[in-house]
């Protein structure tokens, strides 16, 4: 009945194939909402526009959409409110930024020029002070060896000549000796030097001014050391600051029980299941990125998937029915999301997670494209620069290659694999768990290749032999922090046999990339070519062309293209007779 029931699916969308443009329209409309935040978001940093005439035109197309809804006529009205819709968001996009960036008149970048300055300032620290071991700065035969710290701290004054003044903004703080005594919501004084951020000094340098820029900070304050720091208020940012510190550490403890992290499986299991990667060490690190599998330890929509189907499950058992069990996710959500740091995976995975719970409320069936839109439209209106985030670009291009991909390379695999391995019941779950890996490899590839250089081209084999493990580990995880405040004995129990397979985890991984055969190097990308292997893959799957052979050969031709590209900058990097060095 499966194989019938699969066959059945597949001629469903061969029937439906040329009315893409309907469905969405139809099933996901905020599609058209979310393409055009960040179509208008794109063109705002592109050209900088200045704002009134984004409101000009979002007057023009808001006005044509008010009439395009008094006069509705069937299907004729969707498409044309979808794409009045497209359009209001795009100059909303525009003008989200533009108000993103625009400064108050005592913001402390326009208080600070080209030469650095001297400064007495007081502020309320935003971030937990993160010790930074500097492992990794070698140069020649010098090493930098002592430890510092750094945070964000939100200004409120600054001593002038005549006294203390009112001041704005948002800065980075490095202090060049551990601060342990330090905690988010201090309020301090802090005499420092305050400077702008540089850009890069040569070419290929990572641009720290431009990245800060997207968080909105443009100033740093040097510190030398920690007496230079003096807590004049503690926890002044109030109650919701206090109960989230709380909840960290009743997490925390009840992850790592009373003592500090000081094994790799500890790390490993506060970076899996809380999103906290502080205490990795390099190698660790470096084994999770050379296999690709360094999404696993930055808090994806897994950790929610398991986390919400252990308290759905437990709901069950109680026998609470499905709103109730929606009600107590959501809640559930709220306080991990509280508790895990605010990276854009987390976030997107957490409203997916309140959309899907909130279904059963109004006895709707959600649909995961039209989820992932209202993440995206909801993420963007709150901070519009996350478009521009390596991290969140991932985040959304891997669930929207599972959405749009997974049911089409399991078709494919399923056929494949029911001939060659007949006897195997679960030849039908062995295919979609390779395609789900396998969808989200293929749209995440191209923006790995743009910003990293490098193509992981087993990372979704590496998914599926460690998604096993990774979820046992995440499930007992889960369960030990959920029951360690009334059954402690338990909950240490559920420990060792984390730490033990945690411990596996990272021996498995960094066999895998101790074989070097993961990743290929290609080097800088023009994103013309990137374009045209996202064009690629969407031509393939979604382009109904009525002469397959016509369709083969233009599928054919784009990825030799794109082959031949990336082989020949690959060799011209790899053999050269030139070397230019900038130092």
């Amino acid at each position: 009945m499966d194989e019938i029931k699969r066959k059945l699916e597949l001629i469903d969308q061969q029937l439906t194939g040329s009315s893409y443009h309907r469905q969405i329209i139809s099933t996901a409309p905020l599609v058209f909402v979310a393409a055009g935040l960040i179509v208008g978001i794109v063109a705002q940093n592109a050209f900088n526009l200045p704002v009134i005439a984004w409101l000009g035109l979002l007057t023009i197309f808001a006005a044509a959409a008010v009439v395009s809804f008094l006069n509705w006529k069937s299907e004729i009205g969707n498409w044309k409110f979808a794409y009045l819709a497209f359009a209001c968001f795009f100059c909303l996009g525009g003008v989200r930024l533009t108000g993103y960036y625009q400064p108050a008149s005592n913001d402390v970048r326009n208080l600070i020029g080209d030469e650095r300055k001297l400064a007495t300032i007081r502020g309320e620290i935003l971030t937990e002070p993160r010790v930074n071991k500097n492992e990794q700065w070698v140069f020649a035969k010098f090493t930098h060896n002592d430890p510092s710290s750094s945070f964000y701290l939100k200004l409120n004054e600054a001593e002038t000549t005549t006294g203390w003044a009112k001041v704005t903004g948002i800065i980075r703080v490095q202090v060049d000796e551990p601060v342990l005594d330090l905690k988010t919501g201090d309020y301090v004084l802090i005499f420092c030097w305050l400077d702008k951020f540089k850009g890069p000094h040569n070419p290929g340098q990572f641009d720290i001014a431009e990245y800060m820029k997207r968080n909105n900070v443009f100033v740093a304050a040097s510190v030398k050391s920690r007496d230079s720091i003096e807590l004049l208020k503690e926890n002044s940012s109030g109650i919701f600051t206090t109960v989230q510190g709380k909840l960290k550490k009743i997490a925390n403890e009840a992850m790592l029980g009373d003592s500090p992290v000081q094994e790799q499986s500890q790390a490993l299991l506060a970076a899996l299941l809380l999103g906290y990667r502080t205490d990795i060490d390099a190698a660790t690190n470096e084994a999770f990125r050379q296999t690709g599998l360094f999404h696993f330890i930055s808090l994806s929509g897994m950790n929610f998937a398991i986390l919400v189907g252990i308290i759905w499950w437990l709901c069950k058992a109680t026998g609470l029915m499905k709103p109730a069990r929606a009600a107590v996710s959501m809640v559930a959500a709220v306080i991990f999301l509280l508790v895990v740091p605010p990276n854009a995976p987390a976030m997107r995975a957490g409203v997916m997670c309140t959309v899907f719970c909130a279904s059963f409320f109004f006895r709707r069936q959600s649909n995961p494209l039209n989820s992932l839109s209202m993440a995206a439209i909801i993420l963007l209106l709150i901070k519009p620069t996350e478009l521009f985030e390596v991290s969140w670009q991932l985040s959304f291009a891997a669930v929207l290659g599972i959405i749009l991909f997974t049911d089409r390379i399991a078709n494919f695999l399923s056929e494949k694999i029911a001939g060659l391995l007949p006897v195997l019941k679960f030849g039908r779950f062995l295919s979609e768990a390779m395609a789900i890996s396998f969808a989200a490899c293929l749209t995440s590839s191209g923006i790995l290749l743009y910003h990293f250089y490098t193509i992981n081209y087993l990372t979704w084999l590496w998914t599926i032999l460690v998604s096993p493990l990774i979820t046992i580990i995440s499930v007992i995880g889960y369960l030990k922090i959920i029951i360690a405040l009334v059954l402690p004995t338990i909950a240490n129990f559920l420990g060792i046999i984390a730490n033990v397979l945690s411990d596996w985890l990272i021996r498995i991984v960094k066999l895998f990339a101790g074989w070097h055969i993961s990743e290929v190097l290609i080097g800088s990308v023009p994103l013309i070519v990137i374009i045209l292997y996202y064009g690629f893959i969407f031509f393939a799957a979604y382009v109904r062309i009525n002469r397959p052979l016509l369709k083969k050969a233009i599928v054919t031709v784009m990825f030799s293209a794109i082959i031949l590209f990336l082989g020949v900058s690959k060799c011209q990097r790899v053999y050269r007779d030139n070397l230019i060095v900038t130092a």
